[in-house]
This record gives C-alpha cells, structure tokens and sequence, in this order.
C-alpha cells in the first residue's frame, strides 16, 4: 500500500471515530425494547401462583426475569417468589431461592425465619401492620406456611387480619 492510501483511510477512519463513534463500536442498542415487557413479567408472576413447571420452563428461558416486579394495581408490586409466597408454593419458593430469588419480610414469614421476625417486628413495631402483595399480612404468610408459633406470636401482638382490604384502591 503507497503512503498516499494509507493516509487516506486512517484520515477517514479517525474522522469517523471523532464524528461518530458509537456508529463502529456500538455492539447493542440500550433502547427501551431491551426491557422485559410487563405482559412477560406478569405472565411469570402468574405462574408462580400455581405452576412450578411452568414457572422453571419460563425462567429457563429468561433467567433475568427472577426478581422483576409486576405491577397489578397502582402500587401493588409483586415477584414471583412473593406471588409463590402468599399461595403456599413451598416448592415454587424453593426453586426460585435455589436460584437467587430476593426475599422480604413476608417471605420470611411463609419460609418460618420465626426468630428473625420476631426481632424484626420488635425492633419495627410497624411492620406488624405492613401490607404485602394485594394486601396480605404477615399473618396471612405464616399462616399458609404453617407457621403454628409465629401465627399465635402475631394474635398475640394484636394482628388478626389476614388482608388489608382497600391498600390499593
């Protein structure tokens, strides 16, 4: 290659990096489609309501899902692991843990971290009246997971509902 070419391109070629780098080293678009849809996010908060099978077909194939959050009224969040929670899904919520799922207090609750709560709740007073997913308390969790001694430690700091009703409208 003579002196002359060669310049040519490198001029070229350093010119288009200054005017436009991300054109050549852009290797993926960061645009809002590289997001989850809400329709795919509830489609798997659903299905850990009732399907282990259908939940580990789904996160198989998108492992990202496994902590995101769906939406159902405003400000009525909920994850697959909570949903799996509040209908007693031991081995839904298992499977999700085994897999890096993030807990919250009513998790807790469900999976029977008794000592933990009761520090918790002890040490947060409030907590004791905090709402979950679609309004389910912390006695609701214990209860379906057959919690016998949270569940009575709860009555017994003066929570009795199961759902608090109207939280989200």
């Amino acid at each position: 290659m003579d002196r002359k070419k060669f310049l040519k391109q490198n001029l070229f070629l350093g010119g288009t990096m200054v005017l436009a780098p991300g054109a050549l080293i852009a290797k993926e678009s960061t645009s809002q489609e590289a997001v989850f849809s809400g329709e795919l996010i509830l489609e798997f908060v659903l299905a850990a309501h009732k399907s282990f099978d259908e939940t580990k077909k789904i996160l198989e194939k998108y492992p990202l899902l496994l902590n995101c959050t769906s939406q159902f009224k405003k400000g009525d969040f909920e994850t697959a692991v909570g949903g799996a929670s509040h209908m007693g899904r031991r081995d839904i919520v298992d499977y999700l843990v085994s897999k890096g799922a993030r807990l919250d207090i009513f998790n807790y609750a469900f999976l029977g971290y008794d000592d933990f709560i009761k520090k918790i709740v002890t040490d947060y007073p409030y907590l004791l009246n905090s709402y979950g997913p679609h309004g389910f308390t912390l006695l609701h969790h214990a209860e379906v997971g057959k919690r016998t001694e949270l569940v009575e430690w709860f009555q017994s700091k003066g929570l009795t509902e199961k759902m608090f009703k109207g939280v989200f409208g």
